[in-house]
């Protein structure tokens, strides 16, 4: 204990030892001395080999533990998806840099990753250059994988073997008394010892069976010998009476056992009374302590009790595999009823514990267990069953694995199931078809029109739910809410009677996005709220109405709120989350950072979600990116990153070859490229074209009943085009008028960069605004707005030209250039018009003009 508390001030403390010689006791013992440290414990078991679980873990165990920790540097997808170990590791390194505090990161059972190269080198990039609060503890029962070399050149690396691990003579006594063995000689202790080198395990064994055969048993015990397992195993086993020797060997298939278990799968009578027993002697079954009832084996008696069943009783092994399949299937726990159906060598028993399985997963949004056993069940033929393929195409759909969704499906269109009529196999190919274009290809499924189709023919199917969402969700990228709310009630409906609560909650993100296209921000809300504080604490359909409250609380204005809830979010959202979802949890948070002056992190999380986009090449909220980085890099005063954007979009050829002249049919991606346009022009100076294009989108509006983006539309256009005779106040009594002032909510103040003065303009000038809105938004509004507010009218003429130049998107350097002035007398005009026009910096400057302040060289 001593070596371990002295070296956990190192990079690196390693525990190896082989089992049984209390590693993983020490570590608790050592949490229990320091409960006041921040210390994030990682228990790893064979599914944790996998890259993305084992991340997802280890990002999810930081958050939780330490709070200071950055989830939005080190998420699922920097880790899941990525195949490089450094970038990883550089990750982790940024999510801990705001740290101030030591962390030990324990990880228990490391063995697990063994012959995981890239989990490995992210750890060797890790320690070769750690952050400065991180500590790593590791236990495992093998020489880990790492580069260890210059951590101990530097001295950064602490120890621990069996030699550390191994027993005194005053352990070994109090183990002794401890197992009612208090009498044993000193000599006999001694041999003993030598023998067993002080492995707790061995001295345990020797120990029981001086406790039932006197101590003589000891002086023969040879510890060092390759069968001293089975040799004092088979000691335990005889000394018990028949009915607890039946329970151990038979009970050995369970990785952990209760009482109900074991007498209906063992055909026993008394079980719980007879594990609590096992576990009173100390006859290496342990309780497990959050799981009260619940029982393990030592996993080196498992092991041989297995081995010794196997010998004694080959017939009933799979006969007990199969009672216990359909014992875990009735208590619902179906990894463990799948694990024993397929050790039952029955492949009808496994087929329908996948159906059973894959059918809840499915509906529960639980799509890594379907992975999971995808991935272990690889080319068999149980995979093409109906009821296991839809959920298992599905499955992979969602988590982005298309190309795999696609031969999976093609076999399937393929296949003749003898489970369902002709009829019904033909209408699940191509709902399944649709199902991947959705998510492949965005904008190939929002072109199709035959959706109406499909949901008449799945009519009388188990899908029809769900293809009702798909029409709901396909009616809302066409811009008719109104057919998209009506199918996504009827769906969510549907959905909620079948028990489907995942795609449930997925038709009520849709019944609220519609309620928000079609102005009604108060209804969607509502809806969400009600949903949000009735969720269940764990699982999928969390994910879904959390998602629906960040937008909630940020069109609220509630924008602490919202990062936070982004926060929470991060670690959970992996690549078995909608699309909707992420992007949405991204871009909000990213305009909650921007908002709180946290430009350098939000731009950061924006080019993550570029990383998770690109791959698929979703088009739509591409246009949605390159909006939001447009809108951050101009009211951020960066003019050399706005012509980069746009060049990188091609925004002046699109503008060049008339995409923006004539109106055309509506799409949100041509609307948000258009938008994207408009930031760009109106950040170079440029206020009459952007209103141009912004005339073409708002005719494109026109038809589609989406209040909500019509207005973002329009408040734009009000502030690029000269205000006439048109005072401030009627501008946006004229905007409350046609869409509502419900409707003016955070989004638009954010969509529409300006619209804050606007409005600041339109109080000073008499609007009333009530009390309820100024509680909500009144921090966005400028305080004694003028009446008439003239942003030039007090500077001089040379103010009013650096002031022109400074609207135009140049920088210091560049002002100076231009008009021959050196860069300290440029800095001293400008302290002096950012005074006069009582702001504070160059971004409030631009925002304060209005349109006829701008200059005009638009031709």
């Amino acid at each position: 204990m001593h070596k371990l508390q002295s070296g956990i001030t190192g990079r690196l403390t390693l525990i190896t030892a082989p089992a049984g010689y209390g590693k993983t006791t020490l570590i608790r013992q050592w949490l229990n001395t320091n409960p006041d440290a921040a210390i994030a414990l990682l228990a790893l078991s064979e599914r944790d080999s996998n890259q993305a679980q084992f991340f997802g873990r280890l990002g999810e165990t930081l958050r939780t533990e330490v709070p200071a920790f950055d989830p939005t540097a080190f998420t699922p997808f920097d880790a899941g998806n990525n195949e490089n170990p450094a970038d990883i590791a550089e990750a982790l390194r940024q999510g801990l840099a705001g740290v101030c505090h030591p962390v030990v990161v324990v990880i228990d059972d490391f063995q697990h990753l063994a012959g995981r190269p890239l989990i490995l080198d992210t750890f060797n990039y890790l320690l070769e250059s750690p952050p400065e609060c991180l500590r790593l503890l590791i236990a495992s029962r093998a020489e880990p994988e790492l580069r260890l070399s210059q951590l101990h050149l530097h001295n950064q690396l602490t120890e621990l073997t069996h030699e550390d691990l191994r027993f005194s003579t005053a352990e070994t006594r109090q183990l002794c008394q401890a197992l009612d063995q208090a009498r044993v000689s000193e000599n006999t202790l001694d041999h003993l010892l030598r023998l067993t080198e002080g492995w707790v395990t061995g001295l345990r064994l020797a120990l029981l069976a001086a406790r039932r055969s006197g101590e003589e048993a000891l002086d023969t015990f040879a510890g060092h010998q390759p069968d001293v397992m089975a040799y004092f195993g088979d000691m335990v086993l005889r000394g018990l009476p028949d009915s607890l020797r039946s329970l151990c060997l038979q009970s050995s298939l369970f990785d952990r056992m209760t009482g109900p278990l074991c007498d209906q799968v063992l055909r026993h009578s008394g079980s719980a009374l007879m594990l609590e027993e096992l576990a009173r002697q100390q006859l290496f079954v342990m309780p497990l302590g959050l799981d009260a009832g619940w029982y393990r084996f030592h996993p080196l008696l498992r092991g041989f009790l297995q081995t010794r069943l196997q010998r004694e009783a080959p017939e009933l092994v799979p006969v007990l595999h199969r009672r216990a399949a359909a014992w875990y299937l009735e208590a619902g726990d179906y990894h463990q009823a799948l694990k024993h159906a397929h050790a039952s060598e029955q492949p009808m028993l496994l087929g329908d514990a996948l159906e059973a399985a894959f059918t809840v997963w499915a509906r529960e949004g639980h799509f890594s267990g379907i992975l999971f056993w995808e991935d272990h069940l690889q080319g068999n033929p149980l995979l093409l069953r109906t009821a296991i393929a839809v959920p298992l195409i599905c499955a992979l759909i969602l988590s982005r694995r298309f190309d795999q969704a696609g031969t999976m499906l093609e076999s399937f269109r393929r296949s003749s199931p003898q489970d369902v009529v002709a009829d019904h196999h033909q209408v699940l190919v191509r709902f399944l078809q649709l199902y991947l274009e959705m998510f492949q290809n965005d904008t190939r499924f929002i072109s199709r029109e035959d959706y109406d189709d499909l949901v008449r023919h799945s009519r009388h199917y188990d899908i029809y739910p769900l293809c009702l969402c798909m029409a709901a969700y396909h009616h809302l990228q066409h811009a008719r809410p109104e057919q998209a709310l009506n199918y996504a009630r009827q769906g969510q409906e549907a959905l909620k009677q079948t028990g489907h609560h995942f795609m449930a909650d997925y038709a009520g993100l849709i019944i609220a996005l519609c309620h928000r296209s079609l102005g009604r921000p108060g209804q969607a809300t509502r809806d969400v709220e009600q949903a949000y504080s009735t969720m269940a604490p764990h699982g999928a359909t969390r994910i879904l109405r959390s998602t629906a409250m960040v937008v909630a609380l940020y069109d609220q204005n509630r924008l602490t709120e919202a990062a936070s809830l982004c926060n929470d979010l991060l670690p959970k959202l992996n690549k078995t989350s909608a699309i909707e979802v992420i992007a949405t949890v991204y871009l909000t948070y990213a305009r909650c950072l921007f908002a709180n002056g946290q430009t350098d992190k939000a731009t950061h999380l924006l080019a993550k979600l570029e990383h998770i986009l690109e791959p698929a090449r979703n088009q739509r909220f591409l246009s949605h990116l390159l909006a939001e980085r447009l809108r951050q890099a101009w009211l951020g005063g960066s003019r050399e990153r706005v012509e980069q954007l746009a060049q990188r979009a091609r925004l002046a050829e699109k503008l060049q070859a008339g995409e923006w002249d004539k109106p055309q049919a509506y799409t949100e991606q041509r609307e948000r490229q258009g938008l994207a346009t408009v930031y760009w022009l109106r950040a170079t100076g440029r206020p009459a074209i952007a209103a141009r294009i912004l005339r073409v989108l708002a005719r494109e509006l026109r038809e589609t009943g989406l209040v909500a983006r019509a207005l973002a539309i329009d408040t734009n256009r009000q502030l690029c085009e000269p205000p006439g005779n048109q005072d401030s106040r009627q501008t946006v009594n004229n905007l409350v008028q046609d869409y509502g002032l419900h409707n003016l909510t955070r989004n638009l103040f954010d969509e529409a960069p300006g619209f804050d003065t606007l409005l600041s303009a339109a109080a000073g000038q008499g609007l009333d605004l009530p009390d309820n809105y100024q509680a909500l938004y009144g921090n966005l509004l400028a305080v004694n707005a003028a009446a008439n507010p003239a942003p030039t009218a007090q500077l001089t003429t040379r103010e009013q030209v650096i002031y022109g130049l400074l609207l135009e998107g140049l920088n210091n350097r560049q002002i100076s250039e231009q008009t021959g002035n050196t860069l300290s007398t440029i800095k001293w005009h400008l302290k002096n018009i950012y005074a006069k026009l009582g702001v504070s910096n160059r971004t409030e400057a631009v925002l304060l003009a209005t349109a006829k302040d701008r200059p005009r060289h638009d031709a």
